[in-house]
């Protein structure tokens, strides 16, 4: 669950344009790992509260056990709020990523109804019921295994690569000052490590839920980080060209279709 919810698959993707424009190929290839770093922290210690205080209601229940009701209450809202951010940010960044898949301009004249669409399909999955939702959060754990396994497999054996030296490259950011640039690509993988305390709402139906619940958060984030890392360096390695990349509507549609030709498309739509 915690595996599915960090979606590596959504994080460094759809934020691959991010990433190369703010930073290039360095800011990706060393700033996935320090964002790792910084997680693991975090995921450490929410995996100690989980092993013990395994309860569904998981951070707020925590909070107010160590800081007092004021504290719980703050935090619940703080999820609360995180949840429609989360779920309004992937499905925008799924909107435009669909968008120049699908021959269309990226700009909000095509975007925004393409986002209305994906909202209203997930409305009406979390309205048909928890059986369908609980049946797709299988379903995507392993088609995200299997996702990254095809990606990274097919950028790594077939397509033309650049030299490893290619991946500690630097551009200008939009803004010119590159240190501050290349903090604002770590949002990329900042964005893709949410999530993973997934597994601690799950406590109270899980099997052996003090050793199991806090397995489930590290295990995500050492999986994700190791499946994320491998899938963002094969993909820049086969960058054809970068400054043709860094001008294309969509850096990450532009390397598959340019580096495997139409099997590259078919991999494109496989991820979507």
């Amino acid at each position: 669950l915690s595996f599915s919810v960090i979606s590596v698959l959504t994080g460094a993707v759809t934020l691959y344009d991010h990433g190369l424009t703010w930073g290039g190929p360095f800011a990706m290839t060393v700033g996935w790992p320090l964002v790792v770093l910084g997680t693991l922290c975090i995921a450490t210690s929410l995996a100690e509260l989980a092993s013990a205080f395994p309860t569904a209601g998981a951070l707020y229940h925590w909070a107010s056990i160590l800081g007092g009701t004021g504290a719980g209450w703050g935090t619940a809202w703080l999820n609360t709020l995180g949840q429609f951010a989360i779920t309004a940010g992937i499905d925008y960044g799924l909107a435009a990523f669909l968008a120049p898949l699908l021959g269309m301009e990226p700009d909000l004249s095509h975007v925004l109804p393409l986002f209305v669409l994906l909202l209203t399909s997930h409305a009406v999955l979390n309205h048909v019921g928890i059986k369908v939702v609980a049946f797709f959060n299988v379903v995507s754990a392993w088609y995200h295994v299997a996702g990254v396994v095809v990606l990274a497999g097919a950028v790594l054996i077939l397509a033309p690569k650049q030299p490893v030296s290619f991946l500690f490259e630097t551009v200008t950011p939009p803004t010119g000052a590159w240190l501050p640039g290349f903090f604002v690509a770590l949002l990329q993988a900042g964005w893709t490590f949410t999530g993973y305390d997934a597994s601690a709402h799950a406590s109270e139906e899980t099997h052996d839920a003090a050793v199991n619940a806090p397995r489930g958060i590290l295990t995500a984030v050492i999986a994700s980080a190791i499946a994320g890392w491998v899938l963002i360096i094969g993909v820049t390695l086969a960058i054809p060209s970068l400054p043709q990349a860094l001008e294309a509507q969509n850096a990450f549609l532009f390397v598959l279709e340019h580096s495997l030709g139409r099997f590259g498309t078919v991999l494109v739509w496989v991820c979507v």
